[in-house]
C-alpha cells in the first residue's frame, strides 16, 4: 500500500461533475445512453457543501504530495446548466483556499457550447477558464448523433458558441475540440473542415464501445477505425504551413513512436492520474466506465469524508490508475504496447473476461501505430535509424506477436470483474 500511496503524488487531474443532466441527446453518449441509470439517484448540481469539501481535498493533497499544479475540468452532462452563479462562487473559494498557497489551480471545462454566447465568452474569459468544444465535424456528420431532447441538431449553436469563444480571447487558439469519430463520414472533408473553422488542437476519439456494447457493423477483427484514421494522417503529416492543427492522437503516438514520454488515459505506459468527483462528491475512476453497467463505477468513496490517499483500495480505480501497465497476455506479448498501452480500459470489457481482453479497437491501434511509425522513420536518416535500433513494423507480425501471448499475471484481477450474472446462467 505505500508504494501506491507514492504513486497518488501523480494525481493532479480533477474531471469534476457539476451537473449531472444534459440539454442535449447524444445517441452515443456514455453518461445517459448506455445503460447505466445511476445518474438519476444524483443531484442535478454539485452542492456549495461538496464544493467545499472538494476545493479542500485538493488542498491538501496538493499539500502532502508538494504538487504545484492541479486541474480542475468541469464536466457533466453539460456543465452550464449550473449558471454563472455557480462558477463565481467556486471561483472565489478557491481563491480563498489556494491564495497565497503557491499552487496553481487550473479550471477547464468540457461543453456541447450550445449556450456560449458573447456574455458567457467574456464570462469564461474573466474567470480564466480554459474551454473545450465536443464538435464532431461537419453539419451532418455532427448531426448524425449530436441531437437535443427535441430531434433537433446542435451543429449550428455549437459553431455559433466556439465563434463567440474565438472571439471573446481574440485568437483561434483558444478553443480546443472533441471529435467522435463517425467512420461513415468521410475523413479527409472532416480533416479540413476543422481546419476552415479555425481550430488549432483537436482530438479524434474513439466510439465508447466494448465486447457487450459494439457499434452497429461493427467486428474487433476490422480495422476500420485505423483506415478512417490513416487518410487523416497522411494528409496532416503532409500538411505544411501554419494553420496545421495539433491532433492529439498523432502527437501522442509520433512521441511514442519515438520513445518519449507522452501518454493519456487512451495510450500510451504510464499511471493515470486522474479521478472522477460526481455531483454528489462520489469519487470514482474514468466515467466511461459506466459503458460497463449500471452503476458499474459506484463504490463507498466521497470527498466528504476521504482524501484521494483512501480510494486506492477500491478496485476499479486501481485497475484504471495502472490500466496501462495491468494488462492481459496478448497485450504484454505485443511489442508496440508501450506506446498503445493496451488502448482505453472501457473498451476492454467483457462480461465473460473482465478485463482480461484486448481493446476491441487492438487490430486498428496496432494497424495505425505501425503506419505512423513507418511514416516517421521514413523521414529520419538510414544511419539515425539503424543506429537507434528503430524499425519498420510489419502489421500482421505484430498480430502475430501480440496473440500469441499467454495468459496474464493479472489475470485473475482483470477477470474479477465479470458479471456475476454471467457466471450464473453460463
Amino acid at each position: 500500500m505505500d508504494n501506491l500511496n507514492i504513486s497518488l503524488s501523480k494525481i493532479s487531474y480533477l474531471v469534476v461533475k457539476i451537473a449531472s443532466r444534459c440539454n442535449l441527446n447524444c445517441s452515443y453518449c456514455y453518461m445517459y445512453n448506455k445503460g447505466d441509470n445511476s445518474y438519476l439517484k444524483q443531484p442535478k448540481i454539485m452542492s456549495a457543501k461538496t464544493v467545499d469539501a472538494l476545493l479542500n481535498r485538493i488542498y491538501s493533497h496538493c499539500e502532502k504530495y508538494d504538487i504545484k499544479k492541479f486541474i480542475v475540468c468541469f464536466h457533466g452532462g453539460e456543465p452550464m446548466l449550473v449558471g454563472k452563479d455557480f462558477f463565481i462562487k467556486f471561483d472565489e473559494k478557491a481563491k480563498s483556499i489556494f491564495g497565497g498557497s503557491g499552487i496553481e489551480l487550473t479550471l477547464s471545462m468540457q461543453t456541447n457550447a450550445v449556450l456560449i454566447d458573447r456574455e458567457w465568452a467574456h464570462f469564461f474569459k474573466k474567470l480564466n477558464i480554459y474551454v473545450s468544444v465536443s464538435l464532431d465535424g461537419d453539419k451532418q456528420t455532427h448531426d448524425q448523433y449530436r441531437l437535443d431532447h427535441k430531434g433537433r441538431g446542435s451543429y449550428d449553436r455549437t459553431i455559433a458558441g466556439i465563434k463567440y469563444l474565438m472571439a471573446a480571447h481574440e485568437s483561434k487558439r483558444s478553443v480546443n475540440t472533441l471529435a467522435v469519430i463517425n467512420i461513415n463520414s468521410d475523413p479527409i472533408a472532416q480533416y479540413w473542415h476543422f481546419v476552415n473553422v479555425g481550430i488549432k488542437y483537436f482530438d479524434f476519439l474513439l466510439p465508447d464501445s466494448n465486447y457487450d456494447q459494439l457499434e452497429v457493423d461493427f467486428h474487433k477483427e476490422s480495422t476500420q477505425y485505423a483506415d478512417w484514421l490513416i487518410k487523416v494522417f497522411d494528409v496532416w503529416f503532409n500538411h505544411k504551413g501554419p494553420e496545421r492543427p495539433r491532433i492529439r492522437i498523432f502527437l501522442d503516438l509520433i512521441n511514442g513512436v519515438l520513445g518519449q514520454e507522452s501518454s493519456t488515459d487512451a495510450l500510451g505506459n504510464l499511471d493515470n492520474g486522474l479521478l472522477v468527483i460526481e455531483t454528489d462528491g462520489g469519487i470514482e475512476a474514468v466515467d466511461v466506465l459506466k459503458i460497463c453497467g449500471e452503476g458499474f463505477t459506484k463504490n463507498s468513496k466521497n470527498v466528504a469524508t476521504h482524501n484521494f490517499d483512501e480510494v486506492i483500495d477500491e478496485g476499479l480505480i486501481d485497475l484504471y490508475y495502472f490500466s496501462h501497465t495491468k494488462l492481459c497476455g496478448q497485450c504484454q506479448a505485443c511489442e508496440v504496447k508501450d506506446i498503445c498501452g493496451g488502448g482505453y480500459l472501457p473498451h476492454r470489457y467483457s462480461s465473460k473476461n473482465g478485463f482480461n481482453n484486448p481493446s476491441i479497437y487492438c487490430k486498428s491501434l496496432i494497424k495505425l501505430i505501425a503506419h505512423i511509425q513507418n511514416a516517421v522513420l521514413g523521414t529520419i536518416p538510414q544511419e539515425i535509424v539503424s543506429e537507434n535500433n528503430l524499425a519498420y513494423l510489419q502489421v500482421d507480425n505484430v498480430y502475430t506477436s501480440a496473440f500469441s501471448g499467454d495468459d496474464s499475471e493479472y489475470a485473475a484481477f482483470l477477470e474479477s470483474y465479470r458479471k456475476s450474472s454471467f457466471l450464473i446462467t453460463n
